[in-house]
């Protein structure tokens, strides 16, 4: 088939170019081709637990062998680190005025996890200098050479800045919890996401779910909606259960998936995991972080938020 030859090339093209590149890096980073899965975690609104959502799942999923980074781009409040229980004094920002390298920023999170602290730093992409955001490029792709997922963590609602790394990725998991503004704003996301990135692959997955039904019923209800109005489609990824063990865990500053392992929120994390994890690529999709900055930078058309 042509187009698979194609890809085929195209891959072995990017690998030689890949190899090449890393080895005039003084990074001391294996050659590795640029091959990451880029996964945004968003939701409509606040609230509904999507940081701990994000580092719970990182955790999963290093525990079933993943290399994960998260890329904290929650620019009001950077909480990932609050979290995992780390202290965050530098972010991206000082990688983009050349202050620091992105070594000096990453964290290293339980189980091999990474924490790049994006805050300010990725504020204005759109607005950036050439240089800037060269820099930017060149840190993350570094960043991510030897990972197998970049995990970001958007900020919460429709912004700009935030609808700009969803509308990037090629892989968006919609956290959001069985109340009615909750749906609404979750179907308000899946519109955006449909007009302007109708490939991307959008999986729901429902948090603080009192049962499974409920869980099940939020996400036929969501593609009721999107199909009909939208002709777009989510898929379910999965639900995590109300439960107390996680508030407990949060005081401790630790993931509950490490303080309480065998707790229903846990079960349900590492589940959802595991399904991430087998799950393909969406079609006509490259791994990669260059193709998403790329897809980052060529700024969408001004009416996406209408």
């Amino acid at each position: 088939h042509m187009s698979d030859q194609a890809a085929e090339l195209r891959g072995l093209v990017r690998r030689v170019q890949g190899q090449g590149e890393s080895a005039s890096r003084k990074t001391g980073r294996k050659s590795q081709p640029d091959a990451a899965r880029i996964v945004a975690v968003t939701s409509g609104k606040g609230g509904v637990g999507k940081t701990n959502f994000v580092v719970n799942l990182a955790v999963a999923l290093a525990d079933a062998g993943m290399r994960v980074t998260i890329l904290d781009a929650d620019l009001g409040l950077a909480n990932v680190d609050v979290l995992l229980g780390l202290t965050v004094r530098h972010n991206l920002h000082h990688v983009i005025n050349g202050t620091l390298s992105l070594a000096d920023i990453i964290l290293s999170g339980p189980r091999g996890i990474e924490v790049i602290p994006g805050a300010s730093g990725l504020r204005d992409i759109a607005d950036m200098k050439e240089s800037a955001r060269h820099r930017l490029i060149e840190s993350l792709s570094d960043a991510v050479r030897d990972r197998d997922l970049l995990l970001i963590d958007t900020a919460a609602g429709v912004s700009r800045n935030v609808l700009d790394f969803v509308l990037a990725a090629q892989e968006v998991i919609l956290l959001t919890v069985p109340e009615p503004t909750a749906m609404t704003d979750a179907y308000a996301m899946i519109k955006l996401i449909s007009r302007s990135n109708p490939d991307a692959a959008v999986r729901v997955v429902v948090n603080l779910a009192p049962s499974r039904q409920e869980a099940e019923s939020v996400v036929e209800q969501l593609n009721l909606l999107s199909g009909r109005f939208l002709s777009f489609t989510v898929e379910p990824l999965g639900y995590v259960p109300h439960d107390q063990s996680v508030v407990k865990a949060v005081r401790r500053r630790q993931p509950f998936v490490l303080a309480y392992p065998y707790s229903p929120a846990s079960t349900a994390v590492a589940s959802i995991a595991g399904d991430l994890r087998g799950l393909p690529m969406p079609k006509g999709y490259e791994p990669g972080v260059a193709l998403f900055i790329r897809r980052l930078l060529r700024a969408p058309a001004s009416d996406y938020l209408l």
